[in-house]
């Protein structure tokens, strides 16, 4: 492998500490941490950008913090969707799934004149970029917005960049959002590092320079957002009158600047995993300045492979420990398609056993002291990546082996039908099957793919990447009129509270009658609403002239959300009302949430601490519970784990909410839950010694309120996923009270006593299974009495016997062809039985000295069972597959002959 030298200017962490101080303690920031990679926006798949976290705050839909200006260093994936750099990655200097974006924002505080300066004395000051290969863009204008000649003014007289390095640049690439049809909005200005000639495309200025190519020269380095106008619905613009700032540098480029390298995968961010994977496929990584001639160097090719593989694993690594799991929709499909990406570029390198968890350590290493949740959840996702492996390695060959069948095709477009069957069967996502098509000179056919999803189920909810941000919805009003509403319900389930807003179909209006179902808006609340996997509380809320039944409760932002239906009277905003929560279903849903936490306590006592929460659900019926965990439990663990939490409820442990700093909750070894968004300051929740967790929802006061809890089933529900319900107090009662019932019911009908149940039941099915086994051999004997007439047809050098035999099973099928098989060396056997109107039983033999000859019985009662419907194979000596219309039968046997009578003939 060649050396790339680590002689480091700054290193990746450096620049990332002097960013935060810079804004930190020079220009009194407050430094806020990464969100999670999964947004707590339901317009988005992935975080993909700094600002994602302060949306509610740019739409005045939440308060900005004090001080009203943030740094922040952000975790963001643009691997799917429009926004996806997915295509570009290994392949040029700069693209990157994963990447770590560095900003500051300003709400309503400062502006232009702070922030440009500001910029550049970083850039140049504090880590030191020559001010001479620095360029900047400002917004050239619009019909509709003028030219950005404030920010212009600003570099040129205040900063004094000289007018030859100032670029006026038109919207498409210098002016941002707004994402939706309408919302804030404004012009950007970018800054521009020249890395050298010879990164560029020409040696034409008129070929090659900022806004005139996409190459590897002028590397922007630094986006600034001037949200400064908002686009309502007529598309005309208007002066926002809170001016905001947001601003986007990527870590990765910055690096890559500084550290003087050819690409970001040679700086000390990425180098290490790359290195890694070099010598896990003994392929050496040849670096070097990109050339012409690099996509037909193979050289070059192999170094694109290892950094497609070294960018994809830190990306899974990131999505796995933010909490994304494998799966067939939405971030989950995402994940799966980044993993199984980077697993056909190693088969490219030779790699064809898992090897990409083998690279997790080494990014823990290298990122796990800013990002602590690798740290803690480092085996979790070593174990996710490698069953993904696992399971795509067992189909991949078998994929690829039908993709190159499809591409030796003379069509240039690859039937979607086909497409899709490659997904289904194989595992191959549809991304992956175009880019090796593409690279094979062909396309897909997407309609083609997309009628034939249809007939299945959707594959993905991918397509939203875009943060909406319009600002005129009627929550969004609410919030900003009259802030959040403010949850009472941890101390009383009843209290007075005003109306703040009626909300029907999404439009504000004035009055509810009876029988109208709408969603009310208090100013204050006892009713939960559902988040943290707690469903939301119902009741009443009433006064003199109304009743309105709660039929549940939700978030939206800082609001709780009442979904009524009027029983009787009138409503309007501004009233006085009583909102009363139904105390029988929130004391069952509490029993049952603080059953979760017990629950896992006790499976990480048992079964690990690497056991991680993956989702819950709290209802007052039941709870349940997801979890991480690479086998099914045994039914001694499940049963240790019930005795356990009977056990801390017998104790009566109290139980104790605490509200404190995120960081002081985070120092004091508390537990985050799965899918939770936190703020400042979050309720620390503890169960006597045995359950520390972060959670906002509604608990008992001690354990022994809960009373009685039974684990009722346990399933996988995607691979390395477990599900357990279970039962609490009064249900988890009824439960064992009909357990009991259903015991002395099935002991009296074999009359035996309930202890003797289990051994009465294995004796009966001892005997069900001997007279099976007599019915077997009969049916058997039958089928070779029917059979053993059939004469054989010559066919070339084969003999044949097609025969359809009425009503036999397929045991007594298997032993026919078998008897029939035996009769001569040169034999090739199908027999088919129907069943009723939708089942035909199919079975072939085919004589060992045939097999040799090419004869294979899995393929031609797999042509059967297709013609029929069905489906089915087995070795080439003997096979057996299922059809579903009887009516076809014959004419299968004729297509099966003409097969044979070509090859045999």
């Amino acid at each position: 492998m060649q050396s790339v030298e680590q002689n480091l200017t700054l290193s990746g962490a450096q620049i990332r500490d002097k960013f935060v101080s810079y804004f930190k303690d020079k220009r009194g920031h407050l430094h806020l941490p990464s969100s999670s990679l999964i947004p707590d926006n339901p317009t988005l798949l992935l975080t993909s950008a700094g600002m994602v976290q302060f949306v509610p705050i740019f739409l005045g839909q939440a308060p900005a913090p004090n001080p009203p200006r943030a740094v922040t260093v952000q975790k963001c994936a643009r691997a799917g969707g429009k926004d996806s750099d997915i295509e570009n990655v290994g392949r040029t200097a700069r693209h990157h799934s994963f990447f770590e974006m560095l900003g500051n924002f300003s709400f309503g505080d400062y502006f232009k004149k702070e922030v440009i300066p500001w910029a550049w004395e970083f850039v140049t000051k504090e880590i030191g970029l020559e001010p001479e290969k620095l360029f900047v863009t400002v917004f050239k204008g619009s019909e509709q917005v003028a030219a950005d000649d404030e920010a212009y003014d600003i570099w040129h007289k205040s900063v004094g960049v000289p007018t030859d390095r100032i670029f006026r640049i038109p919207g498409k690439d210098n002016f941002w959002g707004p994402p939706g049809p309408t919302g804030p909005c404004g012009p950007c200005s970018e800054i521009f590092y020249d890395r050298g000639a010879q990164y560029g495309c020409s040696d034409n200025p008129a070929l090659c320079g900022i806004g005139i190519c996409e190459c590897d020269r002028y590397l922007e380095i630094w986006n600034l957002v001037f949200m400064e106008l908002f686009k309502d619905e007529h598309g005309a613009f208007t002066p926002l009158a809170n001016k905001n700032v947001d601003t986007g540098g990527g870590l990765e480029r910055m690096a890559l600047v500084l550290q003087k390298k050819n690409n970001t995968y040679e700086t000390d961010l990425f180098f290490p995993i790359l290195q890694k994977v070099s010598e896990l496929a003994s392929v050496p990584y040849t670096g070097g300045v990109p050339k012409a001639d690099d996509a037909k160097n193979p050289l070059a090719i192999k170094d694109t492979y290892l950094k497609i593989i070294s960018d994809h694993a830190r990306c899974v690594t990131f999505l796995i420990a933010d909490g994304v799991r494998m799966s067939n929709v939405g971030r989950g499909y995402v994940l799966r398609f980044i993993t199984r990406r980077a697993a056909r570029f190693g088969r490219l390198l030779g790699l064809t056993e898992p090897f990409i968890y083998k690279l997790v350590p080494i990014i823990v290493s290298q990122f796990g002291s800013h990002y602590r949740e690798l740290v803690g959840n480092e085996s979790l996702v070593s174990q996710i990546i490698r069953e993904e492996e696992e399971r795509f390695a067992k189909t991949i060959d078998r994929g690829i082996d039908l993709l190159n069948e499809l591409l030796e095709k003379k069509e240039p477009i690859i039937d979607g039908a086909a497409v899709f069957n490659l997904y289904a069967t194989f595992g191959f996502p549809v991304e992956l099957t175009k880019e090796i098509a593409l690279e094979q000179g062909k396309d897909i056919d997407m309609d083609g793919f997309a009628a034939a999803r249809k007939e299945h189920e959707e594959i993905s909810a991918g397509n939203k990447f875009n943060v909406i941000m319009t600002g005129d919805s009627a929550f969004g009003k609410v919030l900003k009129e009259h802030g959040a509403t403010k949850f009472t319900g941890y101390k009383d389930l009843n209290g007075e509270a005003h109306v703040v807003a009626l909300i029907k179909d999404g439009k504000l209006i004035e009055h509810v009658e009876e029988g109208d179902e709408v969603d009310v808006l208090l100013d204050q609340t006892p009713f939960y609403g559902e988040s943290g996997g707690q469903v939301g509380d119902i009741g009443l809320i009433s006064n003199k002239d109304s009743s309105l039944h709660v039929l549940d409760t939700k978030k939206h932002e800082g609001l709780h959300v009442h979904r009524v239906r009027s029983i009787a009277g009138s409503l309007e905003p501004g009233q006085t009302v009583t909102a009363s929560v139904d105390k029988e279903t929130r004391t069952a849903t509490m029993l049952h949430h603080s059953t979760a936490h017990l629950f896992h306590a006790a499976i990480r006592d048992f079964l690990g601490k690497h056991v991680a929460q993956a989702g819950s659900q709290i209802t007052p019926q039941n709870m349940r519970f997801d979890f991480s965990f690479e086998r099914q439990p045994t039914a001694a663990e499940l049963q240790k784990i019930e005795g356990t939490m009977n056990e801390w409820v017998r104790q009566n442990l109290p139980v104790i909410t605490t509200e404190m700093g995120i960081e002081e909750a985070k120092n004091s070894g508390a537990i985050a839950m799965f899918g939770e968004k936190y703020g400042d300051v979050v309720r620390v929740l503890k169960m006597g010694d045995v359950s520390l967790e972060f959670c906002g929802g509604t608990h008992v006061s001690s354990l022994g309120e809960i009373g009685p809890i039974k684990i009722t089933s346990e399933g996988s529900i995607a691979s390395g996923v477990r599900r357990v319900e279970a039962l609490s107090g009064a249900r988890a009662w009824q439960h064992i009270a009909e357990s009991m019932q259903l015991l002395q019911n099935a002991s009296g009908l074999l009359k035996v006593k309930p202890l003797d149940l289990v051994s009465q039941i294995e004796r009966l099915q001892d005997q069900v299974k001997q007279k099976e086994r007599l019915l077997q051999a009969r049916d058997e004997e039958l089928a070779l009495l029917k059979v053993s007439d059939l004469k054989a047809e010559r066919i070339g050098k084969i003999q044949y016997i097609g025969q359809e035999l009425p009503g036999m099973n397929a045991d007594g099928l298997k032993s026919a062809a078998e008897s029939l098989k035996a009769k001569a060396p040169d034999m090739v056997v199908l027999l088919v039985s129907s069943n009723g109107v939708d089942k035909v039983a199919i079975t072939a033999a085919v004589s060992d000295a045939l097999v040799k000859e090419g004869f294979n019985a899995g393929l031609l009662v797999k042509e059967f069972a297709t013609i029929t419907g069905g489906g089915g194979g087995g070795k080439p000596q003997l096979a057996q597959a299922g059809g579903k219309d009887p009516s076809k039968i014959a004419a299968a046997f004729e297509k099966i002959k003409a097969m044979l009578v070509e090859k045999a003939g």
